[in-house]
């Protein structure tokens, strides 16, 4: 039976507190990682840590789609944040430069674990207001976004504050505490609304026969033009992203900003200016603009600041440039993102997804990534006597056939979606 709709906003504040407290604990993790993981030298070992990372998202994936089998989607959600907790927390001892390995595996396990710790807290929205009308899942989805760019401002000022104090191992073991309390919410959450877990429900349904051939859906899907344009475009985003995030990296490195202070304004610039945006541009944006405009949006910003920035210092014109893509995805681009697909069948939106937003992604990444490692493997001059002006090029090159891509989007039926489309913003994966 359907709850009242006082009900459903009441619940609506577990999965908006979830998804804030998440942020916060990330944020102080990442800031007291990223302090001591390019304290000593890390710049050399971040094109391995992304090829690590590339490579075990795969198998991280697919063990937590056994886990949702095996436990239901409730009580694999829960556990996420308790296992995440407990990990992190083991790392909190050893965040001192001399412990190059153990910082490496925390570099790797951040995005790693996150990915599930905020799917599990963006699907808590979902699973508590199973039935709820349109209106109140906008409202909370759009509070949802807010709760995560004002839970990164909150890290990052904590971090601030408490660096004399905590240290980046304080950092590590508060944002594990944090974890530990935010799946007791969810756990409670659970309980304010009984429902079937994953696996009951799943087991329930009829087989499926069209859907058995999984492989060859996924090679019809491919095949469309639509789809294999949505495919270059998150390749190419996907590029620059990485060499963007490496080369603000290099920039603090190279010009000996890697402390927590530098780390925790970077972030609170990067939630602020998302916030920003979100509350007083994005809406006006999309009426405006429609799907495709807003999509060209920032990778024209970004092609206009790869130059525009290029002027600065290096390390002041990368951030800036990490903060605009960063800044510019988490508040405007990926909720529109998420309304490419509409034109494609319910019945195949899902796959399509999987594929796009999925393993596309992660091999760019092992791809961009293995470019990296290769060319630090092969050259011998310290990192701040290199070459890096070819990283520029990979930028402008792929942010340029982004934008011809997203035009061609357009013409093939992107356009033609309402801003005013129901819609539910999926979790950032």
């Amino acid at each position: 039976m359907a709850l009242h709709a006082l009900n459903y906003r009441s619940l609506s504040r577990y999965p908006i507190l979830a998804v804030a407290l998440s942020m916060v604990g990330f944020i102080m993790i990442k800031t007291g990682r990223d302090a001591v993981f390019f304290e000593r030298g890390g710049l050399r070992q971040l094109p391995e840590a992304y090829l690590w990372i590339a490579l075990a998202s795969i198998p991280a994936a697919m063990l937590h789609l056994g886990l949702l089998d095996k436990w239901g989607a409730r009580k694999t959600r829960t556990r996420s944040f308790y296992a995440a907790a407990l990990i992190f927390l083991l790392f909190a001892p050893f965040a001192e430069p001399g412990n190059r390995m153990a910082m490496l595996m925390l570099f790797v396990s951040v995005p790693i674990v996150f990915s599930a710790v905020f799917a599990g807290a963006w699907l808590l929205a979902a699973d508590l207001l199973e039935g709820a009308d349109s209106n109140i899942l906008r409202r909370t989805y759009a509070r949802i976004g807010a709760a995560s760019m004002l839970g990164g401002i909150i890290g990052g000022l904590l971090c601030k504050v408490g660096n004399e104090i905590l240290g980046p191992g304080g950092f590590i073991a508060g944002g594990s505490a944090l974890l530990l309390a935010t799946g007791g919410l969810v756990a409670f959450a659970h309980r304010k609304n009984p429902a079937q877990n994953y696996r009951s429900i799943v087991n329930a349904q009829p087989a499926d026969e069209e859907n058995s051939g999984l492989a060859a859906t996924q090679a019809i899907l491919v095949r469309q033009p639509y789809t294999r344009t949505l495919i270059g475009i998150s390749v190419l985003a996907t590029t620059a992203a990485l060499y963007i995030d490496f080369q603000f990296y290099a920039g603090a490195s190279i010009s000996g900003n890697t402390n927590v202070q530098f780390f925790a304004n970077f972030y609170i610039m990067l939630n602020l200016a998302a916030l920003v945006v979100q509350t007083f541009l994005a809406p006006k944006l999309q009426e405006k603009l429609g799907i495709t405009g807003v999509l060209l949006l920032v990778p024209s910003i970004l092609l206009g600041g790869t130059g525009l920035f290029s002027l600065w210092t290096v390390y002041q014109g990368r951030t800036i440039m990490r903060v605009l893509e960063g800044g510019l995805k988490a508040s405007i681009y990926r909720s529109i993102w998420e309304q490419t697909y509409l034109p494609i069948s319910s019945k195949y939106r899902d796959i399509a997804k999987t594929v796009v937003d999925g393993t596309v992604q992660r091999l760019a990444e092992g791809l961009g990534a293995l470019a990296l490692f290769l060319w630090f493997a092969k050259s011998n001059q310290p990192v701040e006597e290199l070459n890096y002006n070819w990283i520029s090029g990979v930028i402008v090159l792929s942010v340029s056939v982004w934008i011809a891509l997203t035009k061609r989007l357009g013409r093939l039926g992107c356009s033609d979606i309402s801003p005013t489309e129901p819609f539910i913003r999926l979790p950032d994966g």
